[in-house]
C-alpha cells in the first residue's frame, strides 16, 4: 500500500527543548521536581486541564516561592531542526501529505505556534486538542479519522518506542527515529518506506 500521509512527531524529530531545561527544573525544585512536573503535565497533555493551572497547583503543593510565569517559561525554549524541516519539504514536494502528531499541552503549543516553523504541515494534531495523548491508540485513530485514510496508508515517525509500538498496533507503518542520526536518519526512514527516492 502506498503511503499517502506522513505523521511527524515534533520533539526529538523536528525540534527539541533547549538543552539545560532539566537542570533548570532541578534548580527550581530539587532533583525530584522534573518528574513531578512530568506527572502534573499529563492531564494537560490530554486536554483535561490548562497547563498553567497544573503548574500553579504544583508550586503550591511543593511550597515553592516563585511566580508561575517563571516556571512556565521553561517549556517555551525550543530548538528547531532546520535540516529535518527541509526533509518535510521534500516529502511535501513528493506529493505526500504531512501532518504533525505530537503530545503538547496548551502553553507549549502556543510557544510553538509563535515560532511558525511548522506552518509547512498540512494539519496539526496536538494531543491537548484531540483530548487524548500518545501512546493511547485512540490518538492515532482520531488522526486517521480526521485525515480520512486507512492505517496502512500512513507512516508515523517518532523518537519514542512506546509511541511507535502503539501506532503499529493500530496498523500504521511506524518507525522510531534516533535523534542522534539527524536528517540523514529521517531520510533513510522515508526511503525505506518508499516515500522518498
Amino acid at each position: 500500500m502506498t503511503i499517502s500521509v506522513v505523521l511527524w512527531d515534533a520533539d526529538g524529530v523536528l525540534q527539541d527543548a533547549t538543552p539545560g531545561w532539566i537542570e533548570r527544573l532541578v534548580a527550581i525544585g530539587g532533583p525530584d521536581f522534573p518528574e513531578a512536573c512530568r506527572l502534573a503535565e499529563r492531564p494537560a497533555l490530554a486536554g483535561e486541564s490548562r497547563f498553567v493551572d497544573a503548574m500553579t497547583a504544583l508550586i503550591a503543593a511543593q511550597e515553592l516561592s516563585l511566580p508561575v510565569a517563571d516556571l512556565l517559561q521553561v517549556w517555551t525554549t525550543i530548538d528547531i531542526f532546520p535540516d529535518a524541516l527541509d526533509i518535510v519539504a521534500e516529502v511535501r514536494a513528493a506529493g505526500r501529505r504531512c501532518v504533525l502528531a505530537t503530545n503538547q499541552q496548551d502553553h507549549r503549543w502556543a510557544a510553538m505556534e509563535a515560532l511558525r516553523h511548522l506552518e509547512m504541515m498540512h494539519a496539526h494534531y496536538p494531543s491537548y486538542q484531540l483530548g487524548v495523548a500518545k501512546p493511547d491508540p485512540r490518538y492515532f485513530r482520531a488522526i486517521l479519522t480526521a485525515e480520512g485514510v486507512r492505517p496502512e496508508e500512513a507512516l508515523f515517525i517518532d523518537d519514542r518506542e512506546d509511541n511507535v509500538a502503539a501506532a503499529r498496533a493500530v496498523g500504521l507503518a511506524a518507525v522510531r527515529h534516533d535523534p542522534a542520526t539527524g536528517a540523514g536518519g529521517l531520510r533513510r526512514i522515508l526511503q525505506d518506506a518508499e516515500v522518498l527516492s
